[in-house]
């Protein structure tokens, strides 16, 4: 079943330190898949990545869809240099009536009930930190690092998930199973010593990865 959105959809993506570099580029992924689902792509990049410019196309465009690509902590989400977006306390309804999907770490923990209380329709996000890891051969060249692609390809599962018109549940859920799919490969296959030892943050990531409405 299909939930209802309009056809915008808006994404945060700063670019000050590597991790942000590393999340921002694979978002680029999504914002292709959305323009060929013919979406209207708000895409706040590099020092767009700002709480006045966020709050300015949240009011004029009403874009249904949110995903935050950021540093975060429990009652946070960042931007670029780290500017908070939102936060507990602050600015907790920004996303009124809205779906939002956070690669930031922890910020499930408290900024997501407190946004869904607000009223967020859905927030996805991570109660832990998001941890990945990556292929330090491929820094200037995160696109290519199969590695980091174990952790990112599953997370933006997410999101083209919601694209497609599935529900935030089981679109959190698709996700998951993309991680665990992940796992198994590499559980089962002949893997790098690097991505051996990544196994056990994909488990970390799935499982801290949840669905609040």
């Amino acid at each position: 079943m299909a939930f209802c959105m309009n056809n915008k959809f808006l994404l945060t993506r700063p670019n000050h330190d590597q991790t942000v570099r590393y999340i921002s580029t694979w978002a680029e992924k999504v914002k292709s898949f959305a323009e060929k689902k013919n979406f209207t792509v708000l895409d706040l990049k590099n020092n767009r990545a700002k709480r006045k410019h966020l709050e300015s196309m949240l009011k004029k465009q009403d874009p249904s869809l949110v995903f935050l690509n950021g540093h975060g902590g429990s009652n946070s989400v960042a931007g670029q240099d780290n500017e908070i977006l939102v936060s507990v306390g602050d600015n907790e309804d920004i996303f009124d009536g809205r779906v939002v999907y956070s690669l930031s770490c922890c910020s499930g923990r408290e900024l997501g009930p407190a946004l869904v209380k607000n009223g967020t329709k859905a927030f996805i996000g991570y109660r832990e930190d998001f941890i990945f890891s990556y292929d330090e051969k491929c820094c200037t060249r995160p696109e290519q690092d199969m590695v980091a692609d174990k952790f990112l390809d599953p997370s933006n599962q997410v999101i083209i998930s919601l694209l497609k018109g599935h529900e935030p549940k089981e679109s959190c859920l698709n996700a998951k199973k993309s991680f665990f799919r992940n796992i198994r490969k590499m559980l089962s296959s002949q893997s790098s010593s690097l991505e051996s030892s990544s196994v056990r943050y994909l488990i970390w990531d799935m499982q801290n990865l949840v669905c609040l409405e």
